[in-house]
């Protein structure tokens, strides 16, 4: 399952997203977003897996089990995979990596959503955080244009390239006067030196919540 901003980043590369669909982490919580809701396709077209039975769910596989297993419960191959906030809760994100790399279609598409600077949340567990050349390590075998990756924060709409450094809120003097100015960044000094504006301030910068989104396509030999 995924959030907006992740519903609508995919969007804008509807062109890429072609069934038959697999969503990875799949279970509705009730205050998630999923692409079974606004992409077309047919019966049997859009198959959603998770750990446990619920709603959203078509069947129950651990991806990070031996690939035999998962062939399986998945016998068929999808040309579009979303695995959406999942990796970061994966004990063995190289294994799953692994096993939804050969159950996409050469040529095939995934949709891969991680969080950079994200709070902890549990499901049951919280593990990794990512950054874009994680992401590649995990799936080596596919391609991840610059153009097909973004930052995304918890405000609908907010997006800044994935392909350049992550933004931060530089509050050194020289970064808080690019940002602020002169007069709002000497105050900002002084009161980061005397310690007046609490702990946050004493570093020199800080990340605002952000997530990673990355759309790669499968070599047409792997």
């Amino acid at each position: 399952m995924g959030d907006r901003n992740q519903i609508l980043f995919g969007l804008k590369f509807r062109d890429l997203l072609r069934p038959p669909y697999l969503e990875v982490g799949s279970r509705e919580y009730g205050r998630t977003s999923t692409f079974r809701n606004v992409l077309p396709h047919g019966r049997g077209e859009y198959v959603g897996v998770d750990l446990a039975p619920g709603d959203g769910v078509d069947r129950v596989i651990d991806l990070t089990v031996d690939f035999g297993e998962v062939d399986r419960v998945l016998p068929e191959r999808f040309n579009t995979v979303f695995c959406l906030s999942v990796l970061e809760h994966c004990l063995r994100p190289h294994e799953m990596a692994a096993n939804v790399q050969r159950l996409l279609h050469p040529g095939g598409t995934l949709y891969v959503s991680v969080p950079f600077c994200w709070k902890i949340h549990h499901y049951p567990s919280d593990y990794w955080r990512f950054t874009p050349d994680a992401v590649k390590a995990l799936f080596p075998g596919l391609d991840f244009p610059a153009d097909r990756s973004a930052y995304h924060s918890s405000v609908d709409g907010w997006f800044t390239p994935g392909d350049e450094p992550p933004p931060a809120i530089d509050l050194c003097f020289t970064g808080a006067r690019k940002r602020f100015g002169d007069f709002r960044a000497f105050w900002i000094a002084i009161a980061r030196r005397l310690g007046l504006l609490g702990p946050l301030l004493r570093y020199n910068y800080i990340y605002p919540p952000l997530q990673l989104d990355m759309i790669g396509c499968k070599c047409p030999e792997t």
